[in-house]
């Protein structure tokens, strides 16, 4: 794969996907590895080829939870080509692969000139943040298994793999749930033959089947995404 495979540089204009390669390295990510924790006030910006990376926030004593996904389609890190610090974010590589990686000082210098760059980073941004808020509601107001089941359909997306390896101690970090809770959901997944899970790897058996158990409690979170005064 080359840059060009990443979606996100895909829509760029074409003298615009040249000057970005040329300040582009080509690197291998490992699952596990963070690339940004919170207070850092500058880092690189990765283009995704292969690999998965996950948003996560975490609390005072390491907790976390995943609000975001990003693979092939993204990239992660583009607040610092804003010249804007990693916030209360970590990025997390979920599944290992490749990219293709920049300082964000750097594409900031560039995008500041070439404004269709900076315009198609915006919009990304924006859809991205509406991911953030989807999954945000989906901790609140949907089970275990629901938002199991949106994890993994959500990492067969980004990743195109037909097997993923996610191990339930990762799982529960990303769900910020107990691994026991983790186990339990998908065990019943497995049961009702929407997934097959051995030793840290999940093969998806039915994508239909694990859609419709998410979208049974979407109603509840898109509620509370549409009306943030139904209490009042």
């Amino acid at each position: 794969m080359n840059l060009l495979h990443n979606g996100l540089v895909a829509q760029l204009p074409p003298t615009d996907q040249g000057l970005l390669l040329r300040r582009c390295e080509h690197v291998e990510l490992k699952a596990g590895d963070i690339l940004s924790a919170p207070g850092a006030t500058h880092g690189h910006v990765y283009f995704l080829l292969s690999a998965s990376v996950a948003l996560v926030v975490r609390n005072g004593v390491g907790s976390g939870l995943a609000v975001g996904l990003t693979g092939q389609e993204g990239a992660v890190g583009l607040q610092f080509a804003l010249g804007l610090g990693a916030g209360h974010f970590t990025l997390l590589v979920q599944s290992s692969g490749t990219a293709f990686r920049t300082e964000g000082a750097v594409l900031q210098r560039l995008s500041n000139r070439r404004l269709a760059m900076l315009r198609v980073f915006a919009a990304y941004f924006w859809e991205f943040s509406q991911e953030v808020a989807e999954l945000a509601a989906a901790a609140q107001v949907q089970d275990i298994q629901a938002r199991l089941a949106r994890w993994i359909l959500l990492s067969q997306a980004r990743t195109h793999q037909a097997e993923l390896h996610l191990t339930h101690a990762h799982l529960a970090d990303m769900l910020g749930v107990r691994r026991a809770g983790v186990t339990l959901a998908a065990k019943n997944l497995k049961d009702m033959g929407l997934v097959d899970y051995r030793r840290g790897h999940i093969e998806i058996l039915d994508f239909v089947g694990l859609s419709k158990l998410t979208q049974a409690q979407q109603g509840a979170s898109s509620a509370l995404l549409g009306d943030g005064h139904g209490d009042e």
